[in-house]
């Protein structure tokens, strides 16, 4: 069995959860308040974690698709757990989506769609062989990189006299009502809850039960604070208006910066960061799609799934939108209402109370056995 490092955890969970929101305006809808929206999305997405995590203490060598089998029944569960690979696969074919957008829109205007979604696939595909502990090495090289930059962008940007906390004021002008709104399930969700995906995993890392959890907060902490600084900067710098409709209002931010006329435009600091934590996410969600496939269909080696889901992800990436427009209504409108509601939160809250339920029962008729004797 292929075993990662704590550390390795903590990488990957990072690059999970940060994702591509680096680059899409989070809680763009809350406009100046976005900031908010991450504090609040960061704590219940702390608590939800904490929530899988106490599943997974549960379920001892279980993962995250043998849950609803071992606890709703044969029957029940496992038309239950299948619902959870065609939803990761369904996820990645989105990140591709937000590959091709992006690129064709701001490096490579005149490439065509398939021979970008072609190019990350090739490379994912081959790490999916290479295996959980490949991808995480590869992880681990890459996030001292990933950070530097973005601690680079962080400085560059600070010293360009681009931001105005001004921007920032006056806090709740809109009350409390578009915050929420945009706090779950999107917020919430995204990244967040989405960590629900970790559990494929869980099992996989080579230290006790107590210090996953650790990790897995930290590094949840870790990202939500990284993307609270993103959209504090990028807020401070572009405005509340130009938050709200800038497609990639990252790129409007580091698109002012300009040091002596010498440094100016950090795009290819941005295009780096978001491909960087999009291939790492894709990887993941292909990675955890297949493992799924594999323990539900129970074959013997993932490898035999690999070519056809990797065709499959061609399908989604070239079909899942017909263009950006109808891409982001999706993701904001349908995707968090229709699927992540009930898979993220409403499902794994009823496992949780059936787990207990049948714990409570199983130590009273213990207990009943041992009073007998």
């Amino acid at each position: 069995m292929e075993r990662i490092s704590q550390y390795q955890l903590f990488v990957l969970t990072v690059f999970f959860q940060v994702g591509t929101t680096i680059i899409f305006g989070f809680g763009a809808a809350a406009g100046r308040d976005a900031w908010i929206v991450t504090i609040i999305s960061l704590l219940v997405g702390i608590f939800v974690i904490s929530i899988y995590l106490f599943l997974s203490y549960l379920n001892p060598g279980l993962t995250l698709v043998e849950w609803f089998p071992a606890q709703f029944g044969k029957w029940i569960g496992t038309p239950i757990a299948w619902l959870y690979p065609l939803l990761f696969l369904y996820e990645g074919g989105r990140i591709l989506n937000d590959i091709k957008y992006l690129t064709t829109t701001i490096i490579l205007v005149d490439t065509p769609f398939l021979a970008i979604i072609l190019f990350f696939l090739l490379v994912v595909a081959y790490l999916q062989y290479c295996g959980i502990e490949v991808i995480a090495r590869i992880g681990e090289i890459f996030f001292p990189y990933f950070l530097v930059m973005i601690l680079g962008s962080v400085v560059l940007i600070l010293v360009s006299d681009i931001l105005r906390v001004d921007n920032l004021l006056p806090v709740l002008k809109n009350g409390w009502k578009p915050i929420l709104a945009s706090t779950f399930p999107l917020g919430a969700s995204q990244g967040f809850a989405q960590s629900l995906e970790l559990a494929m995993i869980w099992l996989l890392v080579s230290t006790s039960h107590k210090e996953i959890v650790k990790t897995t907060l930290f590094a949840t902490v870790f990202s939500g604070l990284l993307i609270l600084i993103t959209v504090l900067m990028i807020i401070t710098g572009i405005g509340e208006f130009f938050y709200k409709i800038e497609s990639f209002p990252m790129f409007a931010l580091v698109s002012k910066v300009n040091i002596g006329g010498i440094i100016k435009n950090l795009d290819a600091f941005a295009v780096l960061l978001f491909i960087i934590s999009a291939f790492f996410k894709l990887s993941l969600h292909l990675f955890f799609a297949i493992r799924g496939f594999q323990i539900l269909t129970k074959v013997e080696s993932s490898r035999k799934l690999i070519i056809p889901i990797t065709i499959i992800s061609i399908y989604l990436g070239y079909s899942v939108s017909s263009n950006y427009e109808e891409h982001i209504k999706v993701a904001i409108e349908v995707f968090p209402y229709n699927l992540w509601i009930m898979l993220l939160w409403i499902l794994p809250f009823a496992l949780l109370i059936v787990t207990l339920i049948k714990r409570a029962i199983k130590n009273r008729k213990k207990e009943m056995a041992q009073a007998k004797e």
